[in-house]
């Protein structure tokens, strides 16, 4: 089975083995998956649909469409949710009430080690299951989702794999009579009552007109709640936060029904859950209780002093004790640390030993006077300092290639952008443990992960504890910085800012949404760009925001999703991001950046000379390789671009020519004592950390074959043997990449003396 990659291959063993509903799903994605296949009026699959399947896509991922008498708990971990529970501890609690579950198959891409999984159990077969076991656990069932199986790969680059129930890796699939079957206890809880199906008769539609008591948002709001009530996969789970997000209205002054719509979901709460649970009314009354006590908990009594409802969304975003807090605390910070830098020049300070750096777009001042004298707005500017040249505009210090080069401007917004799991967080995480490891501070805003695994990804990137704590100044927000509860974290951030040389912002879709902003208006992105990014850049370290692209390739063009108003507001550089080759554990990945928009213009002259095709105006900027074979230390190499004209690498598939592995290979056979055979190769290949595909390195040896480099001869068993001829290599070949490139072969042999940058 390790040799087996992609749906062709997978879809009969899956079959053979009783999982007959096989379907394909996009290469390296969970969704989505092919139309009508899925849910309760599906279509059956068949074996001619199964070859159709297989000869389009043959490299697709595979999926399991849950099958009558199975039934699968999903089980989230706490990292990587930021409102779900560790799904795991709920499994473990619950079972002291409902006895342990029994070992048995489960699937997951995570390892070995995590307790992110699917569990596979045998169940009886026409019954209605609850969306959810608890809070964290979902349940995938006949008609209701499906499981991504081996041998996929999951988003992050690592592969899917089967565990067996004493939890040790699989070489085999299982059969549906191989699962355990669970327990009658179990099946009593998880089931829907027989009553289910009078459900709709039993519960009224709670439709509702606008109460004039509530403002728009809390009214809105409530509509959406009670005509989907279950939309998180759960009732619980969809009450638990839309309890959290009221109490977090009432806190930022939407007056006159917050707390009153919280009420209104109490009824309708305990009428649906009631059924489900063993105390009926009673136990939904104390889940109830629980649920409304946790989100209290974290509420802190101070509200606004004005309904964001009343005002216009860019004052949403800047209340007047917002205005005086940002812009005072800099102008402040600035008069107190370097008055004469404010009084004579208005140039921005930066760290010990850094350039000088002028804050905000093109050189010019115009963030930090804003933020130094509110009452100024408008006003004429001094232009001396930029027309005698005395002030500079920034130059890139920040995440530097093998070459000493930077490419993150302080002083000024940059950022990254790119599909799910293409490694924008992963970059960040390098270039923050690259100022960590030079002692130097910085801010991470992270409205997408968790503390524990941001800080498990610098360790492993060799960050030493000692350098996370004194210099890493990590916050997980969940309230924009102008709300009661925020303003003092958002005066230490500025704080820190003072400090720091790098500060990403990780997520800009969720924090337009925390802030109440729409990232499709460009209104809305401009108030949120001039009230926190350039605030924060404003005071010197290189600000990177992570922010997704449109999902239509065809109209995504160099910019972010959203408005394109983000990529105008970019005051330093913008990176699209493609991951090249799987990053993950135990591979060796390849993460590309490349320029979109470089305003200063100092970093587009080090990237590739020519753009990428499709008409996108990228161009190569940094190929980031990541070893991560050792489990215990990560290896990252932040290389020069590739060179080559674009137009000469958009060959036909039928000329790929894989000259990396073509030279690995070569090296292999240079060094080896005997002469192996293609399956020896090939396995000698992937324990050296290759993930090539077999057909890849297929046309390796045919290419090196037909060339002379490499030669053959029958040996045991009437299989061919291999033996090297002459040397080949990349940099003689000028079919490769790496021939045509800006260094010369002299530069390029001082370059191979030199140690590459690991961090």
């Amino acid at each position: 089975m390790t040799d087996i990659y992609g749906y062709a291959a997978a879809a009969p063993l899956y079959r053979a083995a009783g999982w007959m509903q096989v379907i394909p799903l996009p290469e390296g994605r969970k969704t989505p998956p092919p139309s009508g296949f899925t849910g309760r009026s599906r279509k059956p699959v068949t074996d001619e649909q199964v070859r159709f399947w297989s000869q389009s896509d043959p490299t697709a991922n595979t999926g399991i469409v849950i099958p009558e008498g199975v039934l699968v708990l999903d089980i989230d971990a706490e990292q990587g949710h930021q409102v779900k529970a560790d799904g795991a501890k709920g499994i473990s609690e619950l079972s002291q009430e409902l006895g342990m579950l029994p070992a048995t198959w489960s699937s997951t891409a995570h390892g070995i080690d995590s307790p992110a999984r699917h569990l596979f159990y045998k169940v009886p077969e026409g019954l209605a299951w609850k969306g959810g076991a608890i809070e964290g656990v979902d349940i995938l069932q006949p008609g209701h989702r499906y499981s991504v199986v081996w041998p996929s790969i999951h988003p992050s680059g690592e592969m899917y794999c089967w565990y067996t129930p004493s939890g040790a890796f699989s070489g085999t699939l299982p059969h549906i009579g191989d699962l355990a079957t669970l327990p009658w206890k179990w099946v009593d809880y998880l089931r829907k009552p027989d009553r289910v199906s009078n459900s709709t008769t039993l519960t009224p539609s709670y439709s509702r007109e606008y109460d004039d008591r509530m403002c728009k948002a809390v009214n809105t709001f409530l509509n959406k709640t009670l005509a989907n009530p279950a939309s998180k996969g759960s009732r619980h789970d969809t009450t638990l936060q839309a309890v959290w997000a009221l109490v977090n209205f009432a806190q930022e002054g939407h007056r006159g029904g917050a707390l009153d719509a919280i009420n209104q979901l109490k009824p309708r709460f305990i009428a649906e859950v009631a059924p489900d649970r063993q105390g009926k009314e009673r136990e939904a009354a104390r889940e109830w209780a629980s649920i409304l006590s946790g989100a209290m908990e974290k509420a802190n009594g101070v509200q606004s002093h004005v309904d964001p409802c009343e005002q216009s969304k860019i004052e949403r975003m800047t209340p007047g004790e917002f205005n005086e807090l940002t812009q005072n605390t800099i102008a402040n910070q600035m008069r107190e640390s370097h008055p004469q830098a404010v009084q004579n020049t208005g140039t921005m300070p930066v760290q010990a030993g850094s350039t000088p750096v002028a804050p905000v777009q093109n050189g010019s001042m115009e963030s930090h006077e804003a933020s130094k004298n509110a009452s100024s707005s408008w006003q004429f500017e001094d232009l001396t300092q930029l027309a005698s040249g005395i002030e500079l505009p920034p130059t890139p210090t920040v995440f530097q290639r093998e070459d000493g080069q930077g490419l993150f401007y302080r002083g000024a917004v940059n950022d990254l952008h790119g599909e799910p799991g293409c490694g924008k967080s992963m970059i960040a995480q390098i270039a923050t443990a690259q100022e960590l490891k030079a002692d130097r501070d910085v801010i991470y805003i992270d409205y997408e992960d968790s503390a524990r695994n941001v800080v498990k990804r610098l360790l492993l990137l060799g960050v030493s504890g000692e350098q996370i704590i004194g210099h890493l100044h990590y916050v997980r927000p969940s309230a924009k910085p102008s709300s009661p509860t925020s303003l003092g974290g958002w005066r230490e951030t500025l704080d820190y800012a003072d400090t720091a040389t790098l500060a990403i912002i990780d997520g800009v879709t969720s924090c337009l949404a925390y802030a109440g902003l729409d990232s499709n208006s460009g209104d809305d992105i401009a108030a949120w760009y001039n009230t926190m990014p350039r605030l924060i850049s404003a005071c010197g370290p290189a600000v990177v925001l992570i922010d997704h692209v449109v999902k239509s390739k065809d109209n995504r063009g160099r910019y972010a999703g959203g408005s394109m108003q983000k990529l105008a507001l970019i005051d330093g550089i913008s990176y699209s991001v493609d991951m090249t080759k799987p990053v993950g554990k135990g591979v060796r990945g390849t993460i590309v950046i490349k320029s979109g928009k470089d305003r200063i213009s100092e970093i587009e002259e080090h990237c590739a000379v020519s753009w990428s095709g499709n008409g996108s105006h990228l161009r190569e900027a940094a190929r980031i390789e990541i070893n991560s074979t050792d489990p215990k230390l990560m290896h990252v190499t932040i290389a020069r671009p590739n060179m080559m004209p674009s137009e000469d690498r958009q060959a036909k598939r039928d000329d790929f020519r894989p000259t990396g592995l073509m030279e690995r290979i070569s090296r292999m056979l240079e060094d080896s004592l005997e002469e192996p055979n293609q399956s020896e190769l090939f396995k000698a290949l992937k324990e050296d950390g290759s993930g090539a595909r077999t057909a890849v390195m297929s046309k390796a040896v045919s290419l090196l074959l037909q060339e002379g480099f490499v030669s053959n001869r029958s040996g045991r068993n009437n299989r061919s043997i291999f033996k090297s001829v002459r040397p080949y290599r990349q940099i003689d070949d000028p079919k490769s990449d790496a021939y045509v490139d800006r260094m010369s072969r002299e530069e390029a042999s001082e370059s191979d003396d030199e140690n590459h940058l690991e961090i």
